[in-house]
């Protein structure tokens, strides 16, 4: 069981510890179509430098974000997911989503 952190930083994975260390990719047992899922989320939050100032791209990236922390909450069962926002670093509890 680990605790973890989503969080957009320039040049770097995003997914860090509670003390701000990062995460190497290949330390989890993530699968595939997850990892490519948080490369591309990264790819976009580098090619911006960070700088998110339109309101309808910051709600798409942390829609994104929630659906990724979602994702790495199911994989692994048990931790505790934290989504750090990308403009305001407000962290988000990952809770266990009911059946729709």
């Amino acid at each position: 069981m680990v605790e973890l952190v989503v969080r957009a930083e320039v040049g770097a994975f995003p997914l860090w510890t509670l003390n701000g260390e990062n995460v190497v990719p290949d330390s989890l047992p993530l699968s595939p179509r997850l990892l490519i899922a948080l490369e591309d989320w990264t790819v976009f939050f580098d090619d911006v430098g960070g700088a998110m100032s339109d309101r309808d791209v910051v709600d798409e990236f942390v829609g994104q974000g929630f659906k990724i922390a979602h994702a790495i909450r199911r994989e692994l069962k048990g931790s505790t997911i934290w989504l750090a926002h990308p403009v305001t670093d407000e962290r988000t509890l990952i809770e266990r989503r009911g059946p729709r």
